[in-house]
Order: C-alpha cells, then structure tokens, then sequence
C-alpha cells in the first residue's frame, strides 16, 4: 500500500478551504499551517495573463530525505507510505525542515514542535478522509492507494497524465500528483523545489561530538582499565594483607550521601541506556540501530521511551539537587572539600609517574578527598548541572529552534566529558587495589585509619584535631 492523493490544478480555484479545514482539525499555531496555497501571476495583461494556484503539503516522498536525521526519531514512513511527526517524540529542534525539498516542515510557536500533513492518518486509519479532500469546494482533490491500480486514484493519475513535482536535480519519489501541465511547470519554474540542505546539527554532530562518543570516550575508558591493570599487577609485590588483624576505621560517609551516590550510579546507568537508545536515525545512531531497536521494544515504542527517560531525569533531578545541597550545607561543604590546593596541584603532577614506577618521589599530603577525587567532583558536578539545564530545555522546548539544536550537541557532549571522567573514578575505585578502601567506604560508611592516615593524612589530622580548615 502507498498512500498518496492527485491534485487537478486546472480545476483549483484558490479558495483556501483546504487551508482552514486542516487549521481547524490540528489546531495549527500561526505561521504553522500543515498546508497552504500559493497563487502565481504568468502571462502578459490583455494576451495571455493567468493564475496558477499551487495547492502545497508534504508530497510523503518514497525517500523522505527529512526522517533521516531526527536525532529522536520523532519522524518515521509508516508501512502505508504517510510519513509522520510523533509530537511525543519531537523535541522542537528543526533539523528536519532544510531537509525538505518542499518546504513542507515548520515550527509551530505555540506547540514548539515541528508541523507538517500526514495526510490526517489517525482518521484515515478509521476510515475517514484527509480533512483537505472531504472540504474541497472545487472537487479537485483525490485521495486513495496509488500502488492498487483500480482505485480511483490510480485511475486518474492515468487518465489525466498526472505526475509529481520534480526537477532533474530533486527527485526523492513525491507520491503527490499534479494534473495540468502548463500549470503544473509554471509551478515548478517558480523554484518552490530545493536541494536538501545538510543542516548545521547533523554536520556537527557527525564531526566532533559522535565521533569523540564513539571512539574516543570508549578508547579511553579502555586505556584507563588497562592502566588500572597494571598499577595492580606492579604493586601486588608489595601489598600486605590485613584480613586477620582488627582494623580500626574512621566514620567518613553519613548514609545519606551513600544512598545518594549510588542512586545516582544508577540513574547514570538508565539515563545512559535510554538516551543512548534514543538516537535511533542513520545519521544519530551511536553503534547502529539495532540497540535503539531492541530498547524501544522493551518499552513499547519511542514515545515511551523518551517518557521514561525524562521522567527518571526529572527524578534524578529532583533527588540530587535538594539533597545534595541539604547533606552539603548548600553546597558550601562540597565546594571546600574539592578546592585544589597546591599540595593537590603537585600531586596530580606527581601521582601518574609514581603509579607506573618512574618516580619514587612522596606523595604530598591530601585531604578527605585525593586531588584526582576533587577533580572528578567538579567535572561531575559542572556535567551535571549542564546535563540537567539542556535536558530541561529539550524536554520543554524552551527557546528557539536553533537554541534547543544547541542543546542536544551540548547534553550529548557534557554526558562524553563526564563519562570520561566516569571511567577514572570507576577504575581506581573497582580496580586499584590501594584504592578500594574508599569503594568500601561508600557502603559501610567507615574506612580503614591506616589506609586513611597514608593517603588522607590530612584529613585524618583534622578529624582528630576536631577543626574544619576554612
């Protein structure tokens, strides 16, 4: 089956009910119409002076250039051939619309989504007709199966020598017709067929930000596991065990903090699997499209998807940001835990050489947290805060077009950098065995004194002392 409609030009006379009979039935904000008439002037007056009414909408082409590069896959070709916009999906970006040949893709100022005919499909689903052909004064509009050649489409696409607006340049299968030609050339000579234009996102996103996902952020957490393997396999010579004498620990993590840590692992796992799943088009699809695929599957479609996935990001949200200042003091205590001192600008100049044995040199003395801990802190909590401020705007379609594009590169890139940083904190953590007191302490709370008094010496003194340093 291939949906389409004929239009018989000859017999259009530029009423415009089309126009209001779509307004009405999708609510189409100003300057959105799903469909629209222009009307041409040809001719010389007192010869050959005429009109030409060109009845335009979205030709639902075979190719359909414009589904392509939706980085939520908000526009797809049903198996019926009516291309469609999910307004559950779209975010409001407008990297559809320069791929349109037609100009048949807007924004609309009040839904802040992207607008364009689908034929009416929930209504030809239930037997109906677009709302463009049942109101159409002069009876020029045919709707029905162009690949059954009984129908009465069919019929007179044959019968009246129809055929599609194209050019030699553009052709990507428009399966909307024109009857008339000397009408139907003064239309296409009027240049309302344009070359699909690239749009700035996807050029982007193709250079810099899939590229630095896709290969650089694994590339990396790669070479950081790798490393982390072999600081262990060094070190193991000179570890000693400490399983049989009674350890004593020192309280470093309130349980609050430690529930909101790993809640918050966990909402970066979900986040990462459904955001990643969310990018489902040729041009925006991560490592193919099967993943996206099988993901969508799981929750019945990409609307619900994407629902669950800003749903737990608004939690995420919700939960980190009140709880974090209210455990932190307002954010005061986070901020004087992870301020680099220069003891911490030393040793993270020292610590990489010292780990892989080129330098014997000691470590300076460190503070609750480790200056590589600190610097993953603040590059969690910039991520974050971009992460969380670009979510908003995409999922509410704040702001212009062009600034919700912008988002998406600066979301995807934030969430690169983080994971980043991300696979550091997790190797030292899992894998470096001098490490993993501080892993434990995040589930009993406590860490081991000595562990503590040889790499948080300085933390260690002010909890005994009693004073918090300024």
């Amino acid at each position: 089956m291939r949906l389409g409609m004929l239009i018989e030009l000859d017999r259009c006379v530029g009423c415009l009910a089309c126009v209001s009979s779509c307004k009405e039935r999708w609510d189409t904000g100003p300057g959105a119409a799903r469909d629209w008439v222009v009307t041409f002037e040809h001719g010389t007056r007192g010869k050959d002076l005429g009109l030409t009414f060109y009845p335009g909408l979205c030709m639902q082409c075979s190719d359909h250039p414009c589904t392509t590069e939706c980085p939520t896959g908000a526009t797809y070709r049903r198996d019926d051939g009516i291309v469609v916009v999910d307004p559950d999906v779209c975010i409001g970006c407008g990297n559809c619309i320069p791929l349109c040949p037609y100009g048949a893709r807007r924004i609309d100022p009040v839904k802040n989504i992207v607008e364009k005919c689908n034929l009416c499909a929930p209504y030809v689903d239930r037997g109906e007709a677009p709302a463009c052909v049942s109101t159409c004064l002069a009876e020029c509009r045919h709707f029905g199966d162009l690949d059954d050649p009984t129908s009465k489409v069919s019929q007179l696409v044959r019968t009246l020598d129809a055929r599609p607006l194209k050019t030699a340049e553009v052709d990507v299968g428009p399966n909307v017709f024109y009857a008339g030609a000397a009408h139907r050339e003064a239309i296409v000579a009027r240049g309302v067929i344009q070359s699909p234009r690239s749009p700035e996102l996807t050029r982007l996103w193709k250079g810099v930000t899939r590229p630095l996902a896709r290969v650089g952020v694994p590339a990396f957490a790669l070479l950081t596991v790798l490393g982390g393997a072999m600081i262990n396999l060094r070190t193991r010579g000179h570890s000693q065990s400490r399983a049989q004498e009674k350890v004593e620990t020192l309280p470093r993590h309130r349980l609050g903090m430690r529930v909101l840590h790993w809640f918050n692992a966990l909402s970066w796992l979900l986040l990462l699997i459904t955001g990643t799943a969310l990018m489902a088009t040729p041009s925006f699809a991560l490592f193919g499209q099967g993943f996206p695929a099988a993901v969508s599957r799981l929750f019945h479609g990409e609307g619900s998807l994407l629902r669950f996935h800003v749903a737990w990001g608004g939690l995420w949200a919700l939960v980190i940001v009140p709880f974090f200042l209210l455990f932190k003091k307002g954010g005061l205590e986070a901020i004087r835990e992870i301020a680099l001192t220069r003891d911490d600008l030393q040793w993270l100049a020292i610590k990489p050489l010292v780990a892989i044995g080129m330098s014997k040199k000691p470590l300076p003395p460190q503070d609750k947290y480790n200056a590589g801990q600190k610097a993953f802190a603040a590059s969690a909590l910039l991520g974050t805060t971009v992460i969380i401020g670009s979510g908003v705007v995409m999922t509410f379609h704040l702001g212009s077009a062009a600034l919700v594009a912008t988002m998406i590169l600066v979301h995807k890139l934030a969430i690169a950098l983080a994971l980043v940083g991300l696979a550091v904190h997790v190797t030292m953590a899992a894998l470096v065995t001098e490490e993993r007191p501080a892993l434990r302490s995040m589930v009993t709370g406590s860490i081991d004194r000595q562990h503590a008094s040889t790499h948080n010496a300085k933390w260690v003194e002010e909890e005994e002392s009693g004073e918090k340093k300024p």
